[in-house]
């Protein structure tokens, strides 16, 4: 599994913002994470990308567990906002690629 998550909670003061979250995402897979706003979705990558601890329950990205292997966690991703602020006129797929050339990923054969 690419990511896992079991009984994630966390709370801001008296709000509980994550109620136990569950969920997988297998390897080579596409994910969304969807929901309204105020849902959790920010609180939950930034739990998964280290920048943020949770109250309770367990998270795996990439084998490495978030709490106690955050380095391995984020050697092993990439991370970008929602608002890319190199290059705003880049479209999705350009700041893919610039992510991938600047993590050096070797290019890929395009298919059709």
């Amino acid at each position: 599994m690419a990511i896992q998550v079991h009984g994630l909670r966390k709370s801001y003061k008296e709000v509980q913002v994550l109620k136990g979250v569950d969920f997988e995402v297998a390897s080579g897979s596409i994910f969304a994470l969807l929901g309204s706003n105020g849902a959790g979705k920010t609180t939950i990558v930034r739990i998964l990308s280290t920048l943020l601890k949770p109250d309770e329950g367990t998270s795996r990205v990439n084998g490495f567990d978030v709490l106690s292997e955050p380095a391995r966690v984020r050697e092993s991703i990439s991370l970008t906002g929602q608002f890319a602020a190199v290059d705003e006129v880049l479209t999705g797929r350009e700041n893919l690629i610039m992510i991938a050339e600047l993590r050096r990923v070797k290019r890929c054969a395009q298919s059709g």
